[in-house]
């Protein structure tokens, strides 16, 4: 069974706790949708401040020539949870309210390998990898589940497919709470859920998956970020998500779990260019999203750890 790098990479930093009395790190990944390879500060944003993910690149290691195994959601998530290649396990493309199959139980997942660890697990955000009951999050080892089961534009007001989409559904847990949720509160509500879960869970280790619906379009953005970039509504999208990541930082270092938690940021495949002003940058890179070129498997990564990780530091390794 082949297995991608951030597995490997969760393994390293298991490997590195010195003894079996000390608590195991918490793990958490922050998963961007359509998040170009140059739309944040330490890769060349322009138009947009990102302080926090500035700091958590001085504070940690940037990965230049990261890639992820597919140029699309599902498949990129399937195997971001399994380290599996996903054509292996049948994961392809972008999955929607049609799709009959989803993630087989006959996989594994990080959240449950970290529960033979009797980690805590949860995720807040797009699931998008099979909306039947069978193939929530809930039933492959997360014990909380806040989000879209798939992407923000499978929805009644899709454009270019009226009539196609069924209302978009919100789901806790395994059950539906709201058709049509307002998408401009997405962001908040999933960092809110995040830092809950942090502070409900400080006293044992816990995995956090917070897979945000955006910066997919359609882009939605909270009323404080309206108007709060240079660049549009999209650089006000990815400037509510950099507050996220600093909502997230900050309750872990106020509930002194910083030098014992991995934190990753990464997105799932490069922007989604047919959409010019409300989709990112590719930056040096060819083409984006849906394509094999860099632009579109090629994404920002850094990952933080202080006191693991050395500070300051960029890998050009692939």
């Amino acid at each position: 069974m082949k297995r991608i790098t951030l597995l490997w990479l969760l393994l390293v930093a298991f490997a590195v706790v010195p003894t079996s009395a000390q608590r195991l790190p918490n793990v958490v990944i922050i998963f961007i949708d359509d998040m170009g390879y140059a739309d944040i500060g330490p890769f060349s944003a322009q138009g947009y401040q990102t302080p926090n993910l500035n700091r958590m690149a001085k504070e940690g290691i940037r990965f230049t020539d990261f890639y992820v195994a597919q140029a699309v959601c599902s498949a990129s998530r399937a195997a971001l949870l399994t380290g599996c290649y996903p054509n292996r396990i049948g994961i392809h493309g972008a999955l929607d309210h049609r799709a009959k199959h989803g993630i087989s139980d006959n996989e594994v997942t990080i959240a449950q390998v970290l529960k033979t660890k009797s980690y805590a697990t949860a995720i807040y955000g797009k699931w998008h990898l099979g909306h039947h009951p069978q193939f929530l999050p809930t039933r492959h080892g997360f014990d909380e589940y806040f989000g879209l089961p798939y992407s923000n534009d499978m929805w009644p007001n899709h454009p270019e497919a009226k009539g196609v989409y069924p209302p978009l559904p919100l789901i806790e847990n395994d059950k539906v709470v709201q058709l049509m949720p307002d998408q401009a509160q997405l962001t908040r509500q999933y960092t809110e859920h995040a830092v809950s879960f942090i502070e409900r869970n400080k006293d044992k280790p816990f995995f956090l998956y917070v897979p945000h619906t955006m910066v997919h379009v359609p882009l939605f953005v909270g009323d404080k970020f309206k108007g709060s970039s240079k660049s549009g509504l999209y650089g006000d999208v990815v400037q509510e998500v950099d507050w996220s990541v600093g909502e997230i930082l900050k309750t872990l270092k106020k509930n002194n779990l910083d030098n014992n938690t991995l934190v990753i940021f990464t997105s799932d495949n490069g922007p989604w260019l047919s959409y010019g002003e409300h989709a990112g940058s590719s930056g040096p890179l060819r083409e984006g999203k849906g394509t094999a070129w860099d632009g579109g498997v090629r994404v920002p990564f850094i990952a933080r750890w202080p006191g693991k990780i050395p500070a300051g530091r960029t890998s050009r390794t692939p």
